[in-house]
């Protein structure tokens, strides 16, 4: 791809968008004067708002580029990751909300501490900590990467530049300033989305029809491959995945549960959720279908497309936005990129200060002024933003954003839902017993890591059957069932409310 490709008119975009972002963050700096306010807000947040805000937390650059890249070089079996989205949505809403609302401050590893001690709530929050800070680096350097090929900026400047905007509106606005910038950067995420299949209808010989019928005869509307394999990818282990990764999203994540704390009441969350898993599932469809008709598009125009581009999937879309969008479009689906990222870095950099101040600072330091606790919230919103912003500048090449993101969440994390399920559907289950299905479930996923087949593999170690996305789920399923089978065997404890009497 060619360096320097954006007009002038598109830089004035981009730059107006920054500029109203930051803007619109600092507009609630003074608003932030306690710390509860700062991660919870006033309480009088609309639930509409809330839930855009936990879609654009959700989805980040890896759905405005990975998800094309995927449809791009294969078809739509991705999609499967998201069918049981409704499922988890309901089961949160029935059960964990009224729960979560009645025993959670903050952290939402403060519950595990009052089911299992100290040591799972430890688990909990750096299973937390680790993934978001990977996935912070992740996206900041899938975008920055896309970027430098439609600019000619070094990637480390890029970086450098959006990481610090991040962090100035997220440490000035708290969680308000979140929520209502994930407003204006979730609906431009999906008006890019739109105004580019748009523009692949108007420019493609034969208009949408010959678009259609081209991806159709191509096989890139296919949702599921025949026949089924434990240790191939398709449509059930997607499914499973899907499952398992929303289902850890919505009951044991900081950046969601926490909005289960701003919204104004239980109903009110639960509407914001709803809200959010179906704008998911249409980010889900409108993006992978995207990288479809993209696909389509270039077998229409062969002739646009570089075989080094057509060769890396993640690099055609913002290819597509840099040479086939007139001047000023261009930037403004640019801005839906940039803002992709930047709602997610920011709702992460408030929920990982959040659990920081919580589950470290206060327990090491307790009793100190509301007024020092809001300082510290606020320091460490610039330190984790710098650790991001450093460990997404040591990202190396990789193949495909959409594959590493996924096997990454797969197996970094196993069994922290494991752990909430125990709390919350088996009553009797003590410590003790956790604590042997934690230890069950992380034997399980270090050999789901380091036994895959290849030359790197130990000699001593069994080949591990299942495909990669199978791991986070088997961690969860081994630490809940060995757990379960300790409190049977073993004895248990004093009796804890269960999701049934909670919600009586």
């Amino acid at each position: 791809m060619s360096a320097g490709i954006l007009k002038p008119l598109d830089w004035f975009v981009v730059f107006l968008y920054l500029g109203v972002i930051v803007w619109l963050g600092a507009r609630f700096a003074r608003r932030q004067v306690s710390s509860g306010h700062y991660f919870l807000g006033s309480g009088r947040l609309p639930g509409w708002a809330v839930g855009m805000s936990m879609f654009a937390t959700i989805i980040s650059s890896w759905a405005f580029l990975a998800l094309p890249g995927k449809a791009f070089g294969s078809d739509l079996q991705y999609l499967m990751a998201v069918a049981a989205v409704p499922v988890v949505t309901w089961i949160s809403v029935r059960w964990i909300i009224p729960i979560f609302r009645g025993k959670i401050r903050l952290s939402a590893y403060e519950y595990l501490e009052t089911r299992f001690g100290r040591i799972a709530r430890a688990y909990g929050n750096l299973a937390f900590l680790i993934v978001h800070f990977g996935k912070m680096a992740a996206i900041l350097y899938l975008l920055c990467l896309a970027l430098a090929e439609m600019t000619g900026w070094s990637i480390f400047l890029l970086i450098a530049l959006i990481g610090a905007a991040t962090v100035a509106y997220t440490f000035v606005g708290g969680i308000e300033g979140v929520v209502w910038t994930d407003v204006v950067q979730g609906g431009l995420l999906l008006f890019g989305g739109l105004l580019s299949i748009g523009f692949i209808f108007l420019q493609a010989p034969g208009g949408a029809g010959a678009v259609l019928e081209t991806a159709w005869e191509g096989g890139k509307f296919r949702l599921a491959a025949g026949g089924f394999e434990w240790n191939r990818l398709g449509a059930v282990v997607l499914v499973c995945f899907g499952f398992n990764f929303y289902l850890q999203k919505y009951v044991a994540d900081q950046t969601v549960v926490q909005r289960y704390l701003v919204a104004g009441s239980a109903r009110g969350a639960a509407g914001a959720l709803w809200m959010s898993s179906w704008v998911i599932l249409f980010v889900w469809i409108l993006f992978m279908g995207l990288g479809a008709l993209l696909w389509s598009f270039y077998e229409l125009r062969p002739d646009l497309l570089p075989e080094v581009t057509r060769s890396t999937p993640d690099k055609v879309y913002p290819f597509f936005i840099g040479h086939q969008l007139p001047a000023g479009i261009s930037g403004l689906v640019l801005s839906g990129l940039v803002a992709a990222t930047m709602s997610t870095l920011s709702s992460d950099l408030n929920s990982l200060s959040a659990v920081v101040l919580d589950d470290y600072c206060r327990k090491l330091k307790p009793g100190g002024s509301d007024r020092r606790d809001l300082v510290t919230s606020r320091s460490i919103v610039v330190l984790a933003g710098v650790l991001g912003v450093a460990l997404a500048m040591g990202m190396t090449r990789i193949h495909s954003m959409a594959d590493a993101a996924l096997n990454f969440v797969s197996i970094v994390g196993g069994g922290v839902l494991g752990m909430f399920l125990l709390g919350l559907t088996v009553p009797k289950c003590t410590a003790r017993n956790l604590h042997w299905g934690l230890i069950a479930g992380l034997l399980v996923i270090l050999w789901g890591f380091f036994g895959r087949s290849g030359p790197s593999t130990p000699s001593w170690l069994p080949v591990f059957p299942l495909h990669p996305l199978w791991i986070g789920l088997l961690g969860n399923a081994v630490v809940y069932t060995v757990g379960l089978l300790a409190t049977l065997l073993f004895g248990s404890g004093r009796s804890e409310p269960s999701l049934t009497s909670e919600r009586s």
